[in-house]
């Protein structure tokens, strides 16, 4: 049974560095450091937190709430930290981002620009409580967003990349050529977008489109607080068929120098893999100690003066055995979806409205011209039954400056992935239209 007092406490030391092409024009780090008493009485929940990590100075703020042997959790209470920075941000990010500016200004002579955001995430968490005594976490993250900006005559266009590693250690040369390579491809080709006609077509949802799309319309509908409501998209539905055979989805935050990774969640309970979705089926809500099951280590915060919410981590749509270039070949009409940012949901109807960013024409089974922003709403549950194919080639997107939005708690760190999937005869609006 979930204990009545539970300590948390929190350390994130967070660097910075932007460039401009090659002019280095922010670079700042800064340490956030805080601690809370939570009170759990039933649904009620109280938090009591201070921006110090001192346990005298939590005690001193917390006492008039607490009595008897509460007193006595103090005694086990003692958040070992220390100020200093590692200095993540070494020299290798001015060589790196001087390659990067490099390789994009040669791609074409249309390329205009770069933009890097390189950053570096240290959090150290400590939480307590009589049920699970002493627990740590330390959840370090290195990341870049990458933007590359394109110009012909008037019109600029920009595409954006994101990428994350454990630490600069496990930076690779090829990972940062493939982002510059992908993203000049993307500016140019917006470029010659053209405006098209709104209707129903076949959605090829590309591995870094997919993944926003189904962080916003299904993972937030299997939170166990969403789905506990009546009427909501996915209440009372484990077990219930609700897709292809050839859906699997996943929340895993063990998967490390991802956004939304941790070994503990929160309220000190040891991450797993949860499977949401096998084979077309719901099998699991996400859950924390709040939830009316047992948690499986979703209860997160945006940071120590939060209540736990029931939070995605790193949420996954599991590679199929569908190669992607089949996926087109099959296509006699339809669009290709490289990006699209900007989700919103209704996160009890699973209503949904995401806006492509970047997509082609598919025609006879080809890509063709690239097409001009465009709107796609609808029905989470209609989306999920209306997938025909998952592709084989499983790419992952992590959020560097924005995260996951839930009842005042954001940017909360997450990442999504998927690979390729194929949606049929779905709306699409056109923008201009």
């Amino acid at each position: 049974m979930m204990q009545n007092i539970h300590l948390f406490a929190e350390q994130k030391k967070t660097e910075l560095l932007i460039f401009d092409n090659l002019e280095k024009i922010e670079m700042k780090n800064w340490i956030e450091n805080g601690s809370a008493v939570r009170l759990n009485h039933g649904a009620h929940r109280q938090v009591i937190g201070i921006s110090d990590l001192s346990p005298d100075s939590l005690y001193a703020a917390s006492k008039q709430h607490l009595s008897g042997e509460q007193f006595q959790l103090f005694k086990h209470w003692d958040p070992k930290h220390e100020n200093s920075f590692e200095d993540n941000m070494t020299n290798e990010i001015e060589q790196w981002n001087h390659h990067m500016n490099e390789l994009a200004l040669n791609f074409a002579p249309e390329i205009l620009s770069t933009r890097a955001y390189w950053k570096s995430v240290k959090q150290h968490v400590w939480f307590y409580s009589t049920a699970t005594g002493l627990r740590e976490d330390i959840r370090p993250c290195f990341m870049l967003e990458l933007d590359v900006i394109a110009r012909k005559n008037k019109k600029i266009t920009k595409s954006n990349v994101t990428k994350s590693w454990l630490s600069p250690k496990h930076v690779h040369m090829k990972d940062i050529e493939k982002l510059v390579s992908y993203a000049a491809a993307s500016a140019l080709d917006k470029l010659q977008a053209k405006p098209f006609y709104s209707g129903t077509y076949s959605l090829v949802l590309g591995p870094l489109a997919a993944p926003g799309i189904f962080h916003e319309v299904v993972g937030h509908g299997l939170e166990a607080d969403i789905a506990a409501l009546t009427g909501a998209a996915f209440h009372n539905c484990k077990g219930e068929k609700i897709g292809s055979d050839k859906l699997n989805i996943v929340d895993d935050p063990t998967i490390l120098g991802l956004p939304g990774s941790y070994n503990i969640d929160d309220e000190g309970i040891t991450a797993k893999c949860t499977p949401l979705v096998e084979s077309g089926r719901i099998s699991n809500y996400l859950s924390h100690l709040h939830s009316n099951v047992e948690s499986n280590g979703h209860g997160r915060v945006l940071n120590y003066a939060h209540p736990p919410l029931v939070r995605m981590s790193n949420t996954f749509v599991l590679p199929g055995e569908d190669a992607p270039e089949e996926i087109i070949l099959e296509t006699k009409s339809g669009i290709y979806i490289k990006n699209a940012f900007n989700g919103d949901v209704n996160m009890i109807t699973g209503e949904f409205k995401i806006h492509v960013t970047e997509g082609y024409l598919i025609e006879d089974g080809k890509l063709t011209s690239p097409i001009a922003p465009s709107i796609l709403e609808g029905d989470g549950r209609k989306l999920l039954r209306s997938i025909d194919r998952v592709g084989n080639d499983f790419q992952i997107h992590a959020e560097v400056r924005g995260g996951c939005g839930k009842l005042g708690q954001s940017p909360l760190p997450v990442s999504a992935g998927s690979p390729t999937v194929r949606v049929l005869n779905w709306e699409v609006q056109a923008i201009d239209s």
